[in-house]
């Protein structure tokens, strides 16, 4: 079975179970209210709002809620690149739908995915007059790297969130501590990057040689894989990001940054199952390719057509 990168729905999915930042919109007032968001085994959102956001919404704080007493809003949770010096957002999911307050017959299973966010002193003491709230999804959108991605609701509700990305900030400073000098070796074993599968074919695919790299950070993982920053002693023309001048064929400035850096997706050969097993999974291949044994190539990353 080939290993394929998350898509839309699981991306989407997992920034919704706690990743990230969040606010609710009401379309009624266009009021922003700050919320902590959680997601049940279930696929359902959670929200936990102080009483004056509930208020915001134009919803009764004291009320036990239910579809007769809701309100229309637009979910928007930000995730941040997890290293402090990537500052483009990782992911932005934006779902329109009705909130309202917690029915109690839903309490158990709601307060136990927002536990599960954190210690629950740390969340009262963050939101001592907190409601909960739950979302009943009409739209969703996820505005990610491979572009703006139209979510069916169905699809958004059964994907499992990735388990490796809820502790991504975990696993980074983990391979940089365990494995952060031995990445370089590793990258330069592969050989050549490919392009990402269903990418469009690139003319320039034929020298993205590895042989030239020189430094190598872990800036990304999920349970297919890791994300690695790669910088290259010589421009490196086929994988270079943010270098425009180069893909339309003109020549960089000396010392352009953009053409001696790329960031490239290390396959696992199978999904791993928790954090955890992704770091074990990187120190295979770390021991395999500098073993001298085969190993899955990155590939660079592309549009898919």
């Amino acid at each position: 079975m080939t290993t394929t990168a998350p898509g839309a729905a699981v991306v989407a999915a997992t920034a919704l179970s706690g990743c990230g930042a969040a606010t609710l919109t009401a379309a009624e007032t266009g009021e922003a209210v700050p919320v902590v968001h959680a997601r049940t085994a279930a696929g359902v959102v959670v929200l936990l709002a102080s009483r004056e956001g509930v208020e915001a919404l134009g919803l009764d704080p004291d009320g036990w809620g239910g579809t007769a007493d809701d309100a229309v809003a637009e979910l928007s949770v930000v995730v941040e690149a997890p290293l402090p010096d990537l500052t483009v957002p990782r992911a932005h999911v934006v779902v329109q739908g009705w909130v309202s307050l917690l029915p109690h017959e839903r309490l158990v299973e709601a307060v136990g995915a927002v536990c599960a966010l954190g210690d629950l002193a740390e969340l009262r003491g963050q939101w001592p007059d907190g409601r909960l709230l739950l979302l009943d999804p009409a739209a969703a959108r996820l505005h990610w790297a491979e572009g703006c991605a139209e979510l069916p609701v169905e699809d958004l509700v059964a994907a499992t969130a990735d388990p490796v990305t809820l502790r991504e900030a975990e696993v980074l400073a983990r391979v940089e501590a365990e494995l952060g000098d031995r990445l370089v070796d590793l990258v330069r074993a592969m050989g050549h990057a490919h392009p990402a599968p269903g990418a469009r074919p690139s003319a320039e695919d034929a020298s993205r040689d590895l042989g030239s790299v020189v430094e190598v950070r872990c800036v990304g993982a999920d349970r297919t894989g890791m994300v690695l920053r790669c910088r290259s002693e010589r421009p490196w023309v086929a994988v270079a990001d943010g270098c425009g001048g180069r893909r339309d064929g003109a020549a960089c400035a000396p010392g352009c940054e953009a053409s001696t850096t790329a960031t490239l997706r290390l396959l696992f050969p199978s999904p791993v199952a928790d954090a955890a097993a992704a770091v074990d999974a990187l120190a295979l291949l770390v021991v395999g390719a500098t073993s001298g044994a085969a190993a899955c190539c990155p590939y660079a990353p592309g549009r898919r057509s």
